[in-house]
C-alpha cells in the first residue's frame, strides 16, 4: 500500500508539474498571438496610411498634370498672339551663294504683293511692318519662307484676303501659328475638304474647324 501510494504521490507531482508547463506554454502561446496580432494591426495600419498617401500624391501628380496642361495651353495661346500678325510667304526665291549681300526682305514682299497679288503699289507703299525675315536655316537649293510681322491687323487680313490671286502660281501666304495649332489644323483639313464636297460650309478658324457656323470636334461626325 505505501508502494502504492507513493507512486501515486509521484504521478500526482508529475501531473502537476505538466499542468504547470502546460500553463506556461498556454501563456507563452497567448502572449505570441497577442504581440504578433499586435504587429499585424500596426502593419495594417502603415498599409493603410501608405494607401492613404499614395492616393494624396496621386490626386496630387494628377493636378499637376493637369495645370501642366493649362500652362501649355496658355503659352500656346500666348504664343499665338504674339503671332496674330504675321503672314508667312512661300516659294519666293531667295539669293543663293557664300558671297550673296544680305537680302532686303521686306523690299521683296512688298514687290512679291504687287507683281503676284496684284496689290496697288500706293496701298503696298503704306503698309507697315515691325519685322520681315526669312525663316530657318539657309539650304542650298531651296528658299526659306519669309514671314511678315504687319503693325496693323487690318492691313495683314487685307492681304491674306487677297491671297487667291495666287492660285496656280505656286506661290502661298498663310497665317503664322504655333507648332501645336498648325499640327491641328492639318488634321483637320481633310474633314474640312470632305464636308466642303458634301456641299456645307466649311472653314477653319485658329485651331477649330466650323461646318454650317458650328464648331465640330475631331473624329466626330456632322449632321447636315
Amino acid at each position: 500500500m505505501e508502494s502504492q501510494t507513493q507512486t501515486l504521490e509521484t504521478l500526482q507531482t508529475k501531473v502537476g508539474s505538466f499542468e504547470n508547463d502546460l500553463k506556461k506554454l498556454w501563456t507563452y502561446i497567448h502572449d505570441n498571438e497577442k504581440k504578433t496580432s499586435e504587429r499585424i494591426n500596426r502593419v495594417e495600419d502603415r498599409v493603410e496610411s501608405a494607401d492613404f498617401n499614395l492616393t494624396k500624391m496621386s490626386e496630387q501628380v494628377l493636378g499637376l498634370e493637369t495645370r501642366e496642361e493649362e500652362m501649355r495651353a496658355e503659352l500656346v495661346y500666348l504664343q499665338a498672339q504674339s503671332m496674330r500678325n504675321n503672314l508667312v510667304f512661300s516659294n519666293i526665291p531667295e539669293t543663293q551663294g557664300a558671297n550673296a549681300s544680305p537680302e532686303d526682305c521686306e523690299r521683296v514682299i512688298r514687290d512679291f504683293m504687287m507683281e503676284k497679288m496684284k496689290l496697288a503699289q500706293e496701298l503696298v507703299d503704306s503698309f507697315k511692318f515691325d519685322r520681315v525675315h526669312r525663316m530657318g536655316q539657309r539650304r542650298q537649293g531651296s528658299s526659306r519662307n519669309i514671314v511678315a510681322k504687319f503693325t496693323l491687323f487690318k492691313e495683314r487680313e487685307l492681304v491674306r484676303r487677297q491671297s487667291s490671286a495666287l492660285k496656280g502660281t505656286g506661290n502661298y501666304v498663310f497665317e503664322q501659328f504655333p507648332r501645336e495649332v498648325s499640327e491641328k489644323r492639318r488634321r483637320m483639313v481633310p474633314r474640312m475638304k470632305e464636308e466642303q464636297r458634301k456641299g456645307n460650309r466649311a472653314w477653319l478658324s485658329y485651331d477649330t474647324l466650323y461646318v454650317n457656323g458650328h464648331p465640330v470636334s475631331e473624329g466626330i461626325a456632322t449632321k447636315r
